[in-house]
């Protein structure tokens, strides 16, 4: 008689083998006088894995799942074979302290299988992505479009393609290069894995996933990224660099735990985006002027404000350009270090050893610097040392958190900040924020409609109001008004807008602002004090953007307050 097993029960008789084999070797595990272990579950450490070759793994019968310091853990089928002896004398040859293991062929097989991941990730050990030039034209010739990365996505995911981990990674990061993404973001949800690109400030969708793609994605981007695979319920951060034989793409990697699964959000930082002249910065004039002033002083606090992601220390990278000089010493205190400069001391913050932007500020003071970049003011100590590293002689930048340029005073001012010093070492404070540019290849102008032309109305009503003339770029207050909208075009990638601008406001510090520094200001007072500087403010700079059809009134209105007074 002959009996035929269905695939279900194929699977079920296969599990009970394998079940079968765990007990024998727990029982095994005490004839051998070894502790038993069952690594079907556990993901294998992949420095303890490079301890051994994987054909010495597979002669031996053993694999290495853990390593402490010198003590690696090894799982072994039979702890007597000759093979295994001579990999274990090879080990302790080389002052690792063993810690021998029981497991089944399941458990083997478990770890042995990751050596593929491994293997793959051997050519970026130092944390290198060999995408070349060629590789990445071939990729990007695919789309053109958004929608075409999409396709791209979709038929590569429905193929049987070999290396299909690899590949799937290399289209991510040569997509996320193409449409000049910031931020890639792989987000696990209950029925599937997102990817959403940030382009020009926004997220986009690009891409879904299925949660065995995710699975081999997450080991391989781990390892580029030099992160621990056993760890899977707390945030870990690391970095690799894509080599693209110009430049070096530095990748900035965080992982956080979710409710389905690790969240990935990796930031690119591309050096040929970086800001190097002042003016490819949209400074307007008044602004510009200002900037120019504080940085041909000898000493002085020169501040950037706004919220996280508005472009505050990309202004600070070209200040820092524009005072280098062979001549003097310039030191950043970074987190992170964003591009590398040549010719400056850049430092980063890693508050777990205890290098904090204070005691970075404090270590640099020791250094004889110049000028010195402090990534940003957080705490009383740090504002109080900026301050006072400017009034002994050094010209400081650095970032702090508020909404204006006049909210600075105030907010250095609850910070502990004397008002006195303050008036003696502040320079300039700068309000920055960031909104899409119109693609000039398919914007579209269009009459504004009557709430358009209300508010612009407004606006430049104000700005003549308070002598303003000489910034309003010949623009008057009028019944109507021409402005532009976003289309969208294969040069922009069907979204209208390419890149992003500034839009800028500034305060100087001065007389007038001094005296009211006596009476504890408030950021309104501050405002009021400011206004004979005639700097345009922040929507007064960002109608003159609009009208100039740099952006949309819709994305302004997105970004800044057209309301304020």
């Amino acid at each position: 008689m002959t009996i035929v097993f269905n695939d279900e029960a194929s699977k079920t008789l296969d599990e009970i083998r394998k079940s079968e084999e765990e007990e024998l070797v727990k029982l095994l595990s005490d004839k051998y006088n070894l502790p038993y272990i069952d690594l079907r579950g556990i993901a294998p450490e992949p420095d303890a894995m490079q301890m051994m070759k994987e054909d010495d793994a597979r002669d031996a019968g053993c694999v290495p799942f853990k390593i402490v310091g010198r003590k690696l853990y090894i799982a072994t089928l039979s702890p007597h074979n000759k093979k295994l002896e001579e990999v274990l004398l090879s080990l302790e040859a080389r002052g690792e302290e063993l810690l021998l293991f029981l497991c089944s062929h399941a458990s083997l097989d478990h770890v042995l299988n990751r050596y593929a991941d491994l293997n793959q990730g051997q050519k970026v050990e130092s944390g290198m992505l060999d995408l070349t030039p060629a590789k990445m034209n071939a990729l990007m010739e695919k789309f053109s479009t958004i929608a075409e990365l999409k396709a791209a996505f979709d038929e590569l995911e429905a193929s049987n393609v070999l290396y299909k981990t690899t590949r799937l990674i290399e289209m991510i990061i040569a997509g996320s290069l193409r449409f000049k993404a910031s931020d890639i973001h792989i987000e696990p949800e209950e029925e599937h894995v997102r990817l959403r690109y940030r382009l020009n400030g926004n997220l986009e969708d690009v891409s879904f996933f299925d949660f065995d793609s995710l699975k081999n994605i997450t080991s391989r981007l781990k390892l580029l990224a030099g992160l621990k695979l056993s760890r899977s319920s707390s945030a870990q951060d690391g970095r690799f660099s894509i080599n693209l034989g110009e430049v070096e793409v530095e990748v900035r990697v965080s992982v956080i735990p979710g409710n389905y699964g690790e969240s990935f959000v990796m930031r690119l930082l591309d050096p040929r985006n970086a800001v190097t002249n002042l003016d490819n910065i949209s400074f307007s004039r008044r602004v510009r002027e200002e900037v120019d002033r504080a940085l041909s002083r000898p000493n002085g606090v020169i501040l950037t404000t706004g919220p996280t992601g508005s472009g505050k220390t990309t202004t600070l990278y070209a200040f820092i350009h524009v005072t280098y000089n062979p001549e003097i010493k310039i030191i950043t205190i970074e987190d992170p270090i964003e591009y590398h400069l040549n010719g400056i001391s850049q430092t980063q913050v890693d508050t777990e050893k205890g290098y904090t932007f204070l005691s970075g500020l404090r270590a640099a003071l020791r250094q004889d610097p110049d000028v010195i970049m402090v990534g940003e003011i957080r705490d009383e100590d740090t504002a109080k040392v900026a301050i006072n590293a400017a009034q002994t002689g050094h010209l400081v930048f650095s970032t702090l958190h508020t909404n204006t340029a006049a909210g600075t005073i105030p907010r250095l001012i609850d910070l502990g900040v004397n008002a006195n010093s303050l008036a003696n070492a502040l320079s300039l404070a700068i309000a920055q924020r960031l909104v899409r540019k119109l693609c000039e290849n398919c914007k579209e102008k269009y009459p504004a409609s009557e709430k358009e032309v209300r508010m612009i109305t407004n606006i430049l009503g104000e700005m003549k109001l308070s002598g303003k003339e000489d910034s309003m770029l010949g623009f008057m207050p009028s019944t109507s008004y021409e402005v532009w909208r976003p289309v969208g075009c294969e040069n922009c990638g069907g979204s209208g807008f390419k890149g992003r601008v500034g839009i800028f406001e500034a305060i100087r510090m001065d007389s007038a602002i001094e005296k009211t520094l006596i009476a504890n200001p408030s950021e309104r007072d501050i405002r009021e004090a400011a206004k004979p500087q005639g700097i345009p403010t922040l929507r007064e700079d960002g109608i003159l953007k609009v009208l100039q059809g740099v952006t949309s009134f819709d994305e302004m209105s997105h970004v800044i307050d057209l309301f304020a007074d």
